[in-house]
C-alpha cells in the first residue's frame, strides 16, 4: 500500500491580490544536483535576462551546495537576480508573497514542498520526473507540467507564466482546490479504512 503523507500547511481560503515578481525554489542545497538546482539557474538566465524585473530566490541551508551554486551565478551574471535566503521557518509567508513555484529536481517522491505552494495558492511549474509532480499537477489545469528535465520546454513554461498573469491566479486557484485528497482528515481517513481492512 502506497499512502502519501497528508498537506501540513493549512490552504489558504483567500489568495493575496498581489505578489512580487518572484520566483521560488526550495531544497536543501547539498542536494542541489537531485533537486536540480544547478540546471535551474541555467533555465532561468534568459528568461530573467528578458524579465529583468523578476528574481529567483532559493531557500534552503547547505554551505557546499550554497558555495557550488553561487560560483554557477557568478558565471552566469545573475547575482542582482538570484538569491539564496538560507534555512527559513517562514515558508507558508514567503510562497504567499511569491508568484511563482519551480520544482526542477531530477527526481522526488511525493513533493511535500509542491504540495504546500499548491495550498499557498501559487502557480507551480515542475517537471514530470519520476514519481510524484505528476501525481499533483494536471497540466494546464492547478499548473504546469513539463516533460522531464527538458531545459527548453521548461524556460518557455516559465516565459509563459511570467507574462500572463490570469494563467498564474486561475492556476493557483484551482492548485488550492484540488488538495482535499492530500488534507488530514483525508488521509487519516485512509489510515483508518486501512487498519480496519487489516
Amino acid at each position: 500500500v502506497v499512502m502519501p503523507n497528508p498537506c501540513s500547511f493549512e490552504v489558504l481560503d483567500e489568495v493575496p491580490q498581489s505578489r512580487e515578481k518572484t520566483l521560488l525554489a526550495v531544497g536543501k542545497l547539498d542536494r542541489y544536483h537531485h533537486k536540480g538546482f544547478d540546471n535551474l539557474i541555467h533555465i532561468v538566465k534568459p528568461v530573467l535576462k528578458a524579465h529583468p524585473n523578476w528574481k529567483l530566490n532559493i531557500v534552503g541551508d547547505g554551505d557546499n551546495g550554497k558555495q557550488h551554486l553561487e560560483a554557477i551565478v557568478n558565471r552566469e551574471e545573475l547575482n542582482n537576480q538570484v538569491f539564496f535566503l538560507g534555512f527559513r521557518r517562514d515558508i507558508p509567508q514567503l510562497m504567499q508573497k511569491s508568484s511563482i513555484f519551480i520544482l526542477s529536481s531530477r527526481f522526488e517522491g511525493l513533493p511535500m514542498v509542491l504540495l504546500e505552494a499548491m495550498s499557498q495558492g501559487m502557480a507551480c511549474i515542475a517537471y514530470d520526473c519520476i514519481t510524484g509532480p505528476g501525481d499533483l499537477i494536471r497540466d494546464g489545469e492547478n499548473g504546469l507540467l513539463i516533460p522531464d528535465q527538458d531545459m527548453e520546454a521548461m524556460k518557455s513554461g516559465l516565459d509563459r507564466l511570467i507574462q500572463n498573469n490570469s494563467l498564474r491566479a486561475a492556476l493557483g486557484k484551482e492548485a488550492r482546490q484540488s488538495l482535499d485528497e492530500y488534507s488530514i482528515e483525508a488521509i487519516y481517513e485512509r489510515w483508518q479504512q486501512l487498519i480496519e481492512k487489516i
